[in-house]
Formats: structure tokens, sequence, C-alpha cells
């Protein structure tokens, strides 16, 4: 029986399957620009934190091979399902979580990690990015988008993380419990326990201190609503390993 999406009261936002967020069907100029370096790519490209693939799917479709990567099992069976209409023989799939999950070195020709890294605590984001400078190949470039302060349902906390910023607090954005600062019934499901939140400077700062070379990092708007609220609710960066 094939997967069944849940259903959704957020247009063009759908709930992931182990209540941890959402996944948005819009492709943002990030993701956009991991696709076309993917069907660009020679070698294999990495989608991690894949949920129900939407850019996976899209790289497929264009000829490029990709590896799907997610924690949960029931997102990668939605995503192998759906790409048996587009390019099944192109497609892997891996279960795994970060920052624990593993590739070889110099595995992956792009990576794109949309939306899943501000799930991360400061120390496991850096050992992430190292972990994803290892699996790049000499030339490869890292696609992130993460969630920042300043998206609606949990804003309040832009005053304390400007402050924090201001005076040179590393994780300005983090949020220790989240469902004391968003509701679980404005959610629709239980959230994450903690939120990361994330900025462009942060971004650049720990890419660099990975041994990237940053290409690109922006502030931009509101995927799900199809244009932007305030213009800053997500962050975006575009690195390249060294080589």
């Amino acid at each position: 029986m094939p997967t069944a999406l849940p259903q959704t009261h957020l247009p063009g936002a759908i709930p992931t399957l182990n209540g941890r967020g959402f996944m948005l069907e819009a492709l943002d100029s990030y993701a956009t620009a991991f696709v076309a370096a993917a069907a660009a790519a020679t070698g294999e490209v990495l989608d991690i934190g894949c949920a129900y693939g939407v850019a996976s799917l899209a790289a497929l479709k264009l000829g490029a091979r990709v590896c799907a990567c997610d924690m949960e099992p029931g997102h990668l069976a939605y995503v192998t399902e759906q790409a048996q209409a587009v390019r099944r023989g192109a497609l892997r799939t891996v279960v795994g979580v970060l920052p624990d999950v593993n590739f070889a070195p110099q595995s992956f020709d792009a990576i794109l990690a949309s939306r899943v890294i501000h799930f991360l605590t400061g120390p496991d984001v850096r050992a992430t990015l190292k972990h994803m400078h290892a699996w790049l190949k000499p030339g490869g470039q890292l696609f992130l988008v993460v969630d920042t302060p300043y998206m609606p349902g949990w804003n309040s906390i832009v005053p304390a993380y400007e402050a924090a910023k201001a005076k040179g607090e590393p994780w300005p954005g983090f949020i220790p419990d989240f469902a004391a600062v968003v509701s679980n019934r404005a959610l629709q499901q239980p959230g994450p326990e903690f939120l990361n939140t994330l900025d462009p400077d942060i971004l650049v700062r720990e890419c660099a201190a990975a041994g990237f070379v940053v290409e690109r990092a922006s502030f931009f708007g509101l995927q799900r609503l199809g244009n932007a609220a305030n213009g800053r609710e997500h962050a975006g960066c575009t690195a390249r390993k060294p080589g």
C-alpha cells in the first residue's frame, strides 16, 4: 500500500511522520541550486534529512544519482515509491540520525541539509559540518537551509536572541524548551524538544571553521506561503570544500 502523507493545516507544509516538524513543498533558491549541482555532478549527491524527498525527487528527474538519508524510515519509503516513476535506479536510501550517521570520506559531489541542523545543539552542529566536509569530494558543495529566530510562531525570542548575539554568545537563537515557546496546539504535533535557530552569520562562521570556503549566505522569506512575511524567516548558506 502506498505511503499516505499526513493531512496538513499549513498550506505548502507537510507534517513529518515523526512529529518533529514539517517539510516545505516549495524549493527555495538554495535547494534549487543543489538540484542544479546534483544534475551536473558525475558522482552521487546526498540529501540528508530529506523528509518526503522534494529535493531528491527533483534531482532524480534531472538524472542525478542521489543518496536520500533521513531518521524516519517512513519518509524514505515514500521517496522510494515516488522515485519509481522518476528514475528509481539512481536512488539509494539510508536511515540515519545526525550527528551519528556516517559515510565514507569523499563520497559525494554535493550535500543538501535543508532545515535539519537547527535540530542540533551547537557542538553537534560543529561535528556535523566537520563530517560533511570529510564526506565531500574536493571541490564539492554544501547547501544549508535553516530556520531563524524570526520565524512566526517563535519570534517572541527575537529580543533575547538579538541581545545574546550582541554579547557575542555563540548560539544566541537556542530555544531549550520548544514547547514553552510554541504551543503544541498551534503545531498540531509534538515538535522537537529544543530548537537551535540560526542566522547567516552563524552559518558562515561555522562553515569556515569546518574548513569550507563560503560562497553565499543570506536570509530569505517564508517559503510556506510563497512570499516573505518579513524576509528573514529562513537562512541559507552555500559553501565549497577546497580543492
